[in-house]
């Protein structure tokens, strides 16, 4: 079992030294590494994809593109412009915590991130995807050792070897077992594996996760659970990840990213083009909702339409955050703070004005200062460039 772990984490930490020897570029419309990056990195691992060319995209590499959802999930990078304005990723004060851990405590946060937050919705075409993977952790929990698992009769677990067949090369990845891969397989739809060979490792922690099936970061588990799992949903996930070993040798996790200070005013350079911007001083205490209004006055705009800001990403890839008209479970613009957000200098967002006319601004955090009076509202502390006709389409 110590061998296996041990694995895991190798390949994770040939990732990180990877992110901070070589500082990649990752792409401004995706956010991703890029097909010449993602190679190098790819013939540098045990689990890699068979390739002689930097052909491929991310994605395609099932175990860099695990790894990579697993550093930004667990809050150890984020998204960032480096000290030349680039694109990449950039280390937060989570990764220190990551690092400190043993070897049994970073298997632990990396496997517990992977099934809270990992973005399942988001990687697959539909809820009998998930079903699929579900159904294939109950097949391995219930398998022999070195039993080979294949497609069943009732096509339960089909688009496990073909569409979905990443998920397989992520628990092989957590060392739950091996794979037989099928050669020269191309299409997404076409069969790439052929077989899955749990080993007992494997067995013992499908076993464990389907207990922790309430924890399982999908929008549509409710469907794959029982009104008993669900009333666990408030408990602390690593209370119970913290159990997959027996004999108590996993006591801490990560310090989560809410345990540090983000207090002071941030600056805000809001760009509408590359000629016209608004630099503004916002304190961690305001809300996106007074930052709105701040960008409304600093560009001229009447406040007459509905908005949203994007976190993570822009408005294709990133996390949003709706103001209050829009109908919308999650919080809104009004209820978030600015530390909330847990930001890091040389992050970007984005903000979006009006939904039919998206006016888009690209948003980056210059910097975050402890030494700045806070200001009672929202600063514009420069600007350059006439403000847009709003109307001008009238």
């Amino acid at each position: 079992m110590e061998h296996i772990i041990q694995i895991t984490i190798q390949e994770f930490e040939k990732f990180t030294y990877f992110i901070h020897n070589e500082q990649p570029k990752i792409s401004a419309k995706l956010g991703v590494l890029g097909k010449k990056d993602s190679y190098k990195l790819n013939m540098q691992l045990r689990y890699k994809k068979k390739c002689n060319a930097p052909n491929y995209n991310q994605d395609q590499y099932h175990t860099i593109d695990l790894m990579f959802s697993l550093a930004l999930a667990g809050e150890l990078y984020v998204k960032a412009s480096n000290e030349k304005g680039i694109p990449s990723l950039k280390r937060t004060d989570a990764m220190h915590s990551f690092e400190k851990l043993t070897t049994r405590e970073k298997y632990t946060f990396l496997l517990q991130t992977y099934w809270t937050k990992y973005d399942f919705k988001g990687k697959v075409d539909s809820f009998s995807s998930i079903k699929s993977f579900h159904n294939m952790l109950i097949s391995i929990a219930n398998a022999e050792k070195g039993q080979r698992i294949t497609k069943d009769e009732l096509g339960l677990n089909w688009n496990m070897f073909s569409s979905s067949a990443a998920f397989l090369h992520h628990i092989r990845f957590f060392g739950f077992g091996e794979l037989e891969e099928i050669e020269g397989a191309k299409g997404k739809y076409e069969d790439s594996v052929k077989a899955f060979i749990p080993n007992e490792f494997g067995i013992q922690t499908c076993s464990f996760l389907l207990t922790v099936l309430h924890l399982w970061g999908h929008k549509d588990i409710r469907f794959l659970l029982t009104k008993d799992e669900v009333e666990f949903n408030t408990k602390d996930p690593f209370d119970f990840f913290k159990t997959i070993f027996d004999d108590d040798s996993v006591i801490n996790t990560v310090i989560s990213k809410n345990d540090y200070d983000r207090s002071g005013v941030y600056t805000f350079k809001v760009s509408l083009t590359k000629g016209c911007w608004r630099k503004i001083n916002v304190s961690h205490e305001h809300t996106l909702s007074q930052f709105h209004r701040a960008i409304q006055k600093a560009f001229d705009f009447d406040d007459d339409h509905l908005y949203a800001f994007y976190i993570n990403g822009n408005r294709r890839t990133g996390q949003p955050i709706y103001c209050m008209d829009v109908q919308d479970e999650r919080k809104t613009t009004e209820e978030t703070h600015i530390d909330d957000l847990r930001l890091y200098k040389g992050q970007k967002l984005y903000y979006l004005f009006d939904f039919g006319d998206m006016w888009e601004f690209e948003i980056l955090l210059t910097n975050i200062s402890k030494d700045t009076i806070i200001p009672p509202i929202p600063e514009i502390i420069e600007i350059k460039g006439e403000s847009p006709d709003q109307y001008n389409s009238w």
